[in-house]
């Protein structure tokens, strides 16, 4: 009978136990903002991502060169741009911005190399001057189906290094699927990866519409960390974000500011609910100054927009954030608990 009397409590307990577990997960189950969670590569990290979320907006860059992906690309399809595109390059001549009207004699084109395989890299100017000018650079890769295009400056000094700068980073360039987080190190970019370590510059820039077709933005940006970035802290900018707030109708609160750690970084949080008569948005912010001293720390800004202003075109039930105060709160908190340094990515 003691015994009985014992287990009894401890049942109550584990029944206890279990309803409050429910009751934790039960929430995101339901919240349509975090619906089939995936890994997600992002540079050097990974989150996880929804499912159903659409990317609305990307910029990447590498080495000082803008990344741009094209996908479902033909061999042939390649071979003809990058044929038009040399023969351009090889045909027009160079302006002189004193005189429209003087014919140069000089082409765009300064040199022209093939990196790698199925690849083309032009080094071109469209104008002369007296005093020395960078010189414009664009690149072309192809790789299982797809385009991979870099766009850059390069100074005249680099000229005669610039095959071995660009064998360099095209030998890295590797086509992957988006959905597929690589297990080798390298910077994650749309449809590839650039492996390997580096000592070089990296910087992305990712928005996900979280419920496409209402207003949910989450913007990701992630550059190198300077020396600069650590006397600014997101507290020192408040009076900023107070300002813009100020131009948005309604009025505002403060739900939650202070510090955190996300992917082992100190970061800062502020996170502000909005009032416009029946339309409530919501607007997190958090940044990480990052670390110098290794990629796997690069200084991140990361925004959660809900919701719109009553100035946009939406009618007040399709305007007003899709979930309430708590679930943005969930959302906010389960998409930075989640972003981490992708092991092995350095």
């Amino acid at each position: 009978m003691l015994m009985v009397r014992l287990f009894r409590p401890l049942i109550l307990l584990a029944g206890l136990c279990a309803c409050s577990l429910a009751l934790s997960v039960e929430p995101t189950m339901n919240n349509p903002l975090l619906s089939k969670m995936r890994p997600w590569c992002i540079g050097r990290l990974v989150f996880d991502r929804p499912a159903s979320s659409e990317i609305s907006n990307q910029h990447y860059a590498y080495r000082g060169d803008k990344l741009e992906t094209t996908h479902n690309v033909s061999l042939d399809a390649y071979r003809t741009k990058v044929e038009a595109r040399e023969n351009e390059l090889r045909t027009k001549q160079r302006y002189n911005p004193v005189n429209l009207d003087e014919k140069t004699g000089k082409a765009w084109l300064e040199k022209a190399f093939s990196p790698v395989n199925d690849s083309r890299f032009f080094i071109y100017q469209e104008g002369v001057a007296k005093v020395e000018m960078p010189f414009r650079t664009d690149g072309y890769l192809f790789a299982d189906h797809t385009l991979f295009h870099t766009a850059g400056l390069m100074g005249a000094s680099a000229l005669g290094n610039s095959e071995n700068i660009y064998s360099d980073t095209y030998r890295r360039i590797k086509a992957r699927d988006n959905w597929a987080v690589p297990a080798e190190s390298g910077f994650c970019f749309d449809g590839g990866i650039v492996t390997g370590s580096s000592t070089y510059t990296e910087e992305v820039s990712q928005s996900f519409a979280l419920l496409p077709g209402r207003p949910a933005l989450l913007l990701i940006k992630m550059r190198d960390a300077v020396e600069q970035d650590q006397g600014q802290p997101l507290t020192k900018n408040l009076s900023e974000l107070r300002a813009q707030l100020d131009r948005v109708p309604g009025s505002y609160r403060i739900l939650r500011k202070g510090k955190r750690v996300v992917a082992g970084m100190d970061a800062e949080e502020v996170l502000f609910a909005v009032q416009d008569g029946p339309i409530t948005v919501y607007r997190f912010y958090l940044l990480a100054p990052g670390n110098r001293a290794t990629l796997a720390q690069p200084h991140t800004s990361v925004e959660l927009l809900l919701g719109t202003s009553s100035r946009s075109d939406l009618p007040p039930d399709q305007a007003t954030s899709p979930v309430d105060e708590a679930g943005a709160l969930q959302v906010w908190d389960a998409l930075l608990n989640s972003l981490r340094p992708r092991p092995g990515a350095v």
